[in-house]
């Protein structure tokens, strides 16, 4: 008599399979998400061993953030660090160095620095004239612990406490929409204006929403999220 698994023992263990996938894949999504968090710090490690390198080009002098109304180029990385060869450069249109967010991979991680502006194309630089447009960057009063929902808006200008911040790069995270980001009130447009300095917005851990992010402070010291 030939031998034969039984219609209940195949069920069985096509059970047992299923189970088991259920159990793993859930695992393999979080093991995949912490792959994908890892590189964006990677990356945005390297975007500030780009602009540190650009700074000790130009005497300290980092270049301008970039602004502009009706096109998502909001804060794109600066188009010096390509034409300097620390990063490549984008090979679309707009003027931007082509590292791109990898969990935006339609645009760039985000910088910003209080200082020099591009703002719709046209560059300012005018620390004496506050009435011109200026850069500016968020920082809570208990930086470098970001906890705080206190804080002010510095642009360095001439009289003004210094920014102690330099520089913040950043990824969007794995939801440009995430719920804890605030939102211009009555629009749904998130407003990008605490952008990425608070805590509250922050990544916190793999199956998380929010930002990840860099800060070089003014003492030459690096802060990250977690």
């Amino acid at each position: 008599m030939r031998r034969a698994f039984t219609l209940i023992e195949l069920l069985v263990v096509v059970a047992i399979i299923a189970l088991l996938i259920s159990i793993l894949l859930p695992s393999l999504g979080r093991a995949k998400m912490r792959t994908r968090i890892v590189r964006a710090h990677a990356d945005l490690r390297q975007i500030t061993i780009a602009l540190d390198a650009y700074a000790m080009n130009h005497r300290d002098r980092l270049p301008p953030t970039r602004c502009a109304c009706g096109v998502n180029v909001n804060f794109q990385l600066p188009v010096e660090l390509a034409r300097e060869r620390f990063l490549a450069k984008s090979r679309s249109n707009i003027p931007q160095a082509d590292m791109r967010d990898e969990f935006d991979r339609e645009n760039t991680y985000k910088y910003r620095a209080p200082g020099p502006i591009y703002q719709n194309g046209t560059f300012f630089d005018s620390p004496t004239k506050p009435w011109k447009p200026r850069a500016t960057i968020w920082v809570p009063d208990d930086f470098p612990l970001c906890a705080s929902e206190r804080g002010r808006l510095y642009a360095n200008l001439t009289g003004e406490p210094p920014s102690p911040v330099a520089y913040a790069v950043w990824s969007i995270g794995p939801n440009r929409r995430s719920p804890k980001f605030a939102l211009v009130e009555g629009t749904d447009t998130v407003d990008e204006s605490k952008f990425p300095m608070r805590r509250a917005y922050w990544l916190q851990h793999s199956g998380d929403t929010g930002l990840i992010a860099h800060i070089r402070g003014s003492n030459g010291m690096t802060y990250m999220s977690p």
